[in-house]
């Protein structure tokens, strides 16, 4: 007799020379400007800095709220930024810290470094297996080196990979037809950006959409294995997530604190996208109004952000693109602009738009990829500086 036995299979590894590429020359400037910056400590803007040495200059701006989760975790004495942060970043470095006795600079580091490489490979997983090897190198280097001028964000400590990481993950399982595994990814996202709670939905629409091609509405909304496909995909993250909104919410006693706390939410209330959008480009257009570097690469990321939705749209109509990662890139980007920030370009970079360019560039055109991405590391290492060296301050806020 023969007794079958079920295993446990586990996604095969293996990482693509293009990921590991780029996941080396983004670990090299870290490193150099991190040195570097601890060999001239006159140049940074000094109290914004956590530490005097290499990894506490790659701790600057957001990351020093993470910093102060780590350190002495939520409570009572907030202020709006920390509330609105999510907790796994800094729930891994406190984590890192306690074990291995790293600091909490050189932990967010490490984080932030196993971030990029895991969203990297996840990126590639997803694209190759939506197109094809070629496509999904040409995708990791556009969003390695995007045209927001954000990259940033792979260099300093910011918790942001990780997202890449789930959610490309998530959408792969989803792709896939394995809900669960998805759910488990997506449980990781809402733990990390606000912008996983956007997955649910989305997830939701996939699956009713998948079982009414093939049932009708009608069978379809009574059938049990579509109510556990949804159940397997939804639950878990959306049980973390409310966990999460209710438990900082209570510590803060702002209602919704990591979606409302980047501003008190009974002096600025809600305000609809496009009327954030309409109001910028008001602001940017004004004859009153100096235009300072900073408020260029605005307008810059703000021109790119609409005109990438654009060409995604029309990607999507020609039947190239899941409208599943349209959906969730448009949601992603608007979802900052119902507050008071407008750091979008680095939104943006954590979502599917700084692709846009493998659609609109041919494959066979390698050397104008080549061109772009050096673009994209030039563009983002000025605005770094800008924002960490004094003498170079641009008026730009990340």
């Amino acid at each position: 007799m023969v007794i079958a036995s079920r295993r446990l299979t586990l996604p095969h590894i293996a990482i693509p020379r293009m990921v590991l590429a780029f996941w080396l020359l983004h670990l090299v400037i870290s490193l150099a400007y991190g040195f570097y910056m601890q060999d001239h400590p006159e140049l940074p803007e000094a109290p914004w800095f956590s530490t005097p040495d290499w990894a506490g200059a790659l701790a600057h701006w957001d990351i020093n709220w993470e910093m102060r989760i780590a350190d002495q975790a939520y409570g009572p004495e907030f202020t709006p930024q920390t509330s609105a942060k999510f907790p796994l970043a800094a729930l891994t470095a406190r984590l890192l810290h306690q074990v291995f006795g790293f600091s909490v600079q050189v932990a967010l580091f490490i984080v932030n470094k196993v971030g990029v490489l895991a969203g990297f490979w996840a990126l590639w997983r997803l694209v190759a297996r939506l197109y094809d090897p070629l496509t999904a190198d040409r995708a990791v280097g556009f969003m390695a080196c995007t045209l927001f001028g954000t990259s940033f964000i792979y260099w300093m400590s910011y918790p942001d990979p990780l997202f890449l990481a789930w959610w490309a993950l998530a959408f792969t399982a989803l792709f896939d037809g394995q809900p669960y595994r998805a759910g488990l990814w997506a449980t990781l996202a809402v733990w990390t950006r606000p912008q996983g709670a956007l997955l649910m939905p989305v997830f939701a629409l996939s699956l009713l959409i998948a079982a009414v091609r093939v049932d009708g509405w009608k069978r379809a909304l009574f059938t049990r294995r579509f109510w556990q496909q949804v159940l397997s995909a939804c639950l878990i993250p959306s049980v973390a997530l409310i966990a999460w909104v209710v438990r900082v919410s209570d510590v803060t006693a702002i209602p919704f604190s990591p979606y409302l706390a980047q501003r008190d939410v009974r002096q600025t209330g809600l305000m609809m996208p496009w009327q954030r959008i309409y109001e910028r480009i008001q602001l940017m257009l004004s004859q009153t109004q100096v235009m300072t570097p900073g408020k260029w690469l605005e307008a810059w990321q703000l021109l790119l952000l609409v005109a990438g939705l654009l060409v995604l749209l029309v990607v999507w109509w020609r039947g190239r693109l899941r409208w599943e990662l349209l959906l969730f890139t448009t949601l992603s980007v608007f979802l900052p602009l119902l507050t008071d920030i407008f750091a979008i370009g680095r939104f943006s970079t954590i979502t599917f738009l700084p692709l846009v360019f493998v659609f609109i560039i041919p494959p066979r055109r390698r050397w104008l990829d080549t061109l772009l991405w050096c673009v994209g590391i030039v563009l983002s290492l000025l605005v770094m500086l800008s924002l960490n060296i004094t003498a170079y301050q641009a008026g730009y806020v990340p």
